[in-house]
């Protein structure tokens, strides 16, 4: 298994993957159409165009961008290609698919096979769709000291991004279902802190030692560290339609990137980790959020990030100072979950929520 060291690569380039599902347009059912459809695609969109785990699911990779405002282009691009190709679905995107569902079909694939097999039922209604970030590191020790500072943050952007307050047929109680249905699987959620890129590496190669992972990939922590492509990806946020919310969050981890690079780290106790992020999937950006020094919401604690990377200079650094009103604002919004929430409170219309998230470009 490949996890080695490196360094002298390409700094703070950014990657993106939105997940989505094919629905039928006017039931909203979900359908299995992934390969079908992925059957027709081009040679060129093979790489940016993936099957998922499930036949009704969808991943769009953007390739190596310059700029959130390139990945955010890109994204759309391959979403309206795929959306030309057959008018017979279409294509949603949010954290949880909102209807009553019976368990559902994967794809053929030996990997996903084994995981129907060891997951068994924690798998088979697993019509969650996650947006991941990737930012290019310079080197491992980078990449590590990003990931570890981003542990402390990872609240903020489950907040800004919490879409899953329904799920097969019920509201959850909370704004990001998807977060914690997801860290059921042994692998997944978050993570702990390491003292190196060594001591992480010798975890990795431990556990594929024991046959517990076939390759980095097998790791689904909220943030990890990619030595094939060499960036450390954020996995913890729920997808969304909203393309300008995840332009933003490509702006914010790219910032919070390079200011880790400045910050002396602060360890916070892993249960007060765990606690903030169950904060944000029940509160959103009005979740408790503390630190070994201070409480104040998830909403206090994003604004003090950016004023304090602001005066940093990491926005000018970056050359994304124009991001920083915008995201000043989106502290004001609402979560996108709190306006399905709202959408459903007016008649109990559960697919009038689920066509919230249809993609339209």
């Amino acid at each position: 298994m490949y996890f080695e060291p490196w360094e002298n690569a390409k700094a703070y380039s950014i990657g993106a993957e939105l997940e989505a599902r094919f629905q039928d347009k006017d039931s909203f059912e979900l359908k299995d159409y992934s390969t079908k459809i992925l059957s027709k695609i081009d040679e060129k969109y093979k790489k940016r165009i993936h099957q998922e785990f499930l036949e009704c699911m969808v991943e769009f990779v953007t390739p190596v961008c310059e700029t959130p405002k390139e990945a955010i282009k890109e994204l759309k691009n391959d979403i309206s290609y795929l959306l030309s190709l057959s008018d017979d679905f279409v294509l949603t995107t949010s954290g949880s698919y909102s209807l009553k569902v019976d368990p559902l079909k994967h794809i053929d694939d030996p990997r996903y096979d084994a995981f129907a097999k060891e997951y068994g039922i924690l798998l088979s209604r697993f019509h969650i769709c996650g947006f991941h970030i990737h930012i290019g590191m310079p080197s491992s020790d980078e990449a590590l000291q990003a990931y570890n500072t981003t542990l402390e943050y990872l609240p903020i952007f489950l907040a800004l991004s919490a879409n899953s307050p329904f799920f097969n047929g019920e509201f959850t109680g909370l704004l990001s279902y998807r977060a914690k249905l997801f860290e059921q699987l042994p692998r997944a959620g978050l993570s702990s802190y390491f003292d190196s890129y060594e001591d992480m590496r010798n975890l990795y190669l431990t556990m594929h030692k024991a046959g517990t992972l076939q390759s980095h990939k097998d790791i689904w922590w909220d943030v990890r560290i990619s030595p094939v492509f060499k960036t450390l990806e954020i996995r913890i946020c729920d997808a969304s339609n909203d393309f300008e919310r995840l332009e933003l969050l490509i702006y914010l981890f790219q910032a919070l990137s390079l200011y880790a690079q400045k910050k002396p780290l602060e360890k916070i106790p892993h249960q007060i980790l765990l606690q903030n992020r169950w904060n944000a999937a029940k509160h959103g950006l009005d979740g408790l959020f503390q630190t070994n020094n201070k409480i104040c919401t998830v909403r206090e604690h994003f604004l003090d990030l950016l004023e304090t990377m602001e005066n940093e200079g990491i926005f000018s650094q970056l050359n994304t100072t124009d991001s920083i009103p915008r995201l000043k604002e989106l502290a004001s919004k609402d979560e996108l979950a709190r306006k399905e929430i709202k959408e459903y409170q007016k008649n109990s219309d559960l697919l009038k929520v689920e066509k919230m998230g249809e993609v339209k470009i």
